[in-house]
């Protein structure tokens, strides 16, 4: 079989009459002659004759079109060199000459852009695509009807990242002839890394319309829109494409991975189930079928599927990462640093997609126990590694929780300086700022960030949360009051208004504020909890309390403080058993906690277990100590220990 430029260079265009600076007329005749005596030659199978008749053609007559005759054949003998030689002598004839730049072009070409790709170049051949472009371009400027050139052009834009030029170079050819089909796919390619992602799909619809089955146009078709987040129909693209091709074994679990992206996890288990049955070693179908079934709230298969993983690959991160999501969805925190921690840092990890996730999962499983000082360490390595901006903001939240107040004002300083348009580092410093008792200044910073970013509710909601903590409740109310006419139909407006103003003991006007939230988003769990558990603080409306809080962990039903929630209510309403279920849930999963730890002791003692509440009561002494009063808890034990 010949070299693929060889079979492209039988396409170039075969020239009329040799032209040129005219020789006296016999001689030219005799040039003609040896010319059309090579082509019957050639047709006979006798390639060496016509080659040695065109080399006599060139003696007589050496015009550029003989010469480009002479390339050619040479080219479809596999005598690169020999062709390159006689292609470019026709140039220095004629610079401009059409089917010497086709001929010098395609001999530029490196292998991989003759094999279909229109992927990016590798970093060797970029020089070489870079010469056949500049002759086919010239080539293209005198033969600009034939569509060889141009869709050859199109491809190695696209491979040299010019998909501005592939699409200009591309459009003429699909609108001229609706059956260029691979033109088609490739304009589609174009238009998408230009930004114009509607016409891309337009236009390979447009190829698919006239060809169904066209497998290469379909596969496009289904990751143009997986790139626009039309996870259904990307689906449904990636299962004709797989029809097509019953070999392509990716493309079932691209479906799949489409299907979740559609929240469609029975539809995607169906499909990667069927994978697994027929190809029981394909890891990242495993994995997606781990993704499906914690979708479905099937925690245990999900952990028997990463289970599996880790077994058949110990090398892949795959399982330990969907075993940590796992233990991550039932808040079995212990659990999550246990597989976490020898992956986070570690070599296999470093650089990946996953490593950020995984770090902020390990961190949030340290905060959950109480351990902000292993959280801080694991972030400042992390930090080391490979700086981003959310491990800044991560850390500085936790340098807050941990109460390490003036570290975190250094750190905020530093990152507020480094990214002065951001508004999160200021909103961090600022809580920063507060915990060291440099209110005003926290306020100061964040009236800057306010006028800065009209239109970022956070930054209205942090400036009225700092005006609280500085006692200018006023001021605070008159920020939210501003803040409804821009940011009145986000629930997360209403939300931080409800907690702002519960805080300042305003009640009903904080009720009022999460009714709100909730005609945004009724299922909005945080608003649910929320109101839920001021209902049962206050002893009221006890039933709608536990509804609201039921409803909250219908979204997410490990959450510990919906948990506490859920169990107070019940204290509240006398209903002692259910109560100390779900909070000794909650306190299991959130040992540091004291709050949720007092009111389990609270539950215990109402139950006579003593020595349980007065353990929980001391817990809520050693924890975080939020909201809760020290000597009212003393008081307890000591009650406790009196009877």
């Amino acid at each position: 079989m010949l070299p693929i430029v060889l079979i492209l260079l039988t396409l170039a265009p075969q020239p009329g009459t040799p032209s040129g600076q005219a020789p006296p007329p016999a001689v030219r005749a005799d040039a003609y002659q040896a010319f059309l005596e090579a082509r019957r030659l050639e047709a006979a199978g006798d390639a060496s004759g016509a080659i040695a008749a065109l080399e006599r053609a060139v003696a007589l007559e050496a015009a550029p079109a003989v010469l480009s005759e002479l390339a050619q054949l040479y080219g479809r003998q596999d005598r690169p060199a020999d062709a390159r030689t006689a292609a470019e002598r026709a140039l220095s004839i004629d610079p401009a000459y059409a089917d010497a730049h086709w001929i010098l072009g395609m001999l530029s070409l490196p292998a991989s852009a003759m094999q279909g790709g229109d992927g990016a170049a590798a970093p060797r051949d970029v020089a070489a695509i870079a010469q056949a472009i500049r002759h086919l371009e010239q080539a293209l400027a005198g033969r600009s009807h034939d569509f060889n050139i141009p869709v050859m052009l199109g491809r190695l834009y696209l491979q040299s990242n010019r998909a501005a030029d592939a699409v200009k170079v591309l459009s003429p050819v699909v609108e001229r002839d609706n059956a260029a089909l691979d033109a088609g796919v490739m304009l589609a390619q174009a238009l998408d890394r230009s930004g114009e992602r509607d016409r891309a799909l337009a236009v390979v619809e447009q190829v698919l319309a006239g060809e169904p089955r066209f497998f290469r146009a379909r596969l496009v078709q289904a990751e143009l829109l997986e790139r626009s987040r039309r996870w259904s129909e990307a689906a449904e693209a990636y299962a004709l494409a797989a029809k097509e091709n019953p070999n392509a074994a990716e493309l079932p679990v691209r479906q799949a991975a489409a299907l979740l992206g559609a929240d469609r996890p029975q539809d995607a288990r169906a499909v990667l189930t069927d994978v697994i049955a027929r190809r029981p070693a394909d890891l990242q179908a495993r994995y997606l079928l781990a993704q499906a079934q914690r979708e479905l709230g099937d925690q245990a298969a999900a952990e028997q599927t990463a289970r599996t993983l880790m077994t058949m690959a110990p090398a892949d991160i795959r399982g330990s990462v969907v075993l940590s999501q796992v233990y991550a969805d039932r808040r079995e925190h212990a659990r999550v640093i246990e597989v976490l921690a020898p992956l986070v840092g570690g070599k296999d990890l470093a650089g990946t997609p996953s490593a950020l996730g995984l770090t902020l999962r390990l961190v949030s499983a340290h905060l959950s126990l109480g351990q902000p000082a292993d959280a801080i360490r694991v972030l400042e390595a992390a930090r080391t590694a490979r700086p981003d901006p959310m491990l800044d903001a991560y850390l500085l939240q936790t340098l807050v929780a941990a109460r390490r107040f003036e570290q975190a004002v250094t750190l905020g300083q530093q990152v507020h300086a480094a990214r002065p348009g951001d508004p999160q580092p200021a909103r961090l410093l600022a809580q920063a700022l507060v915990g060291a008792g440099r209110v005003e200044q926290a306020v100061t910073l964040l009236e800057g960030e306010r006028r800065a970013h009209p239109q970022d509710p956070a930054s209205a909601i942090a400036l009225a949360s700092t005006l609280v903590d500085a006692g200018r409740q006023t001021q605070a109310l008159q920020v939210l009051s501003e803040s409804e006419a821009s940011f009145g139909g986000q629930v997360l407006y209403w939300f931080q208004r409800g907690t702002l103003l519960e805080r300042m003991t305003r009640r009903g006007e904080a009720e009022r504020a999460f009714r709100k939230a909730l005609e945004v988003d009724p299922q909005h769990a945080p608003t649910l909890n929320y109101l839920g558990y001021m209902y049962a603080e206050d002893g009221t409306r006890l039933d709608e309390a536990i509804q609201l809080i039921q409803r909250a962990l219908t979204q997410d039903p490990h959450n510990g403080s919906y948990l506490d929630s859920l169990g107070w209510a019940y204290f509240k309403q006398g209903k002692l058993d259910e109560a100390r279920t779900h909070l000794q849930k909650a306190a299991d999963q959130l040992t540091t906690n004291s709050v949720i730890q007092e009111h389990l002791g609270d539950v215990l003692a109402a139950l006579r277990d003593t020595g349980g509440a007065i353990a929980a009561w001391q817990r809520a002494l050693a924890g975080d100590g939020e909201s809760v009063d020290r000597a009212v808890i003393e008081a307890k034990i000591v009650r406790a220990r009196a009877r």
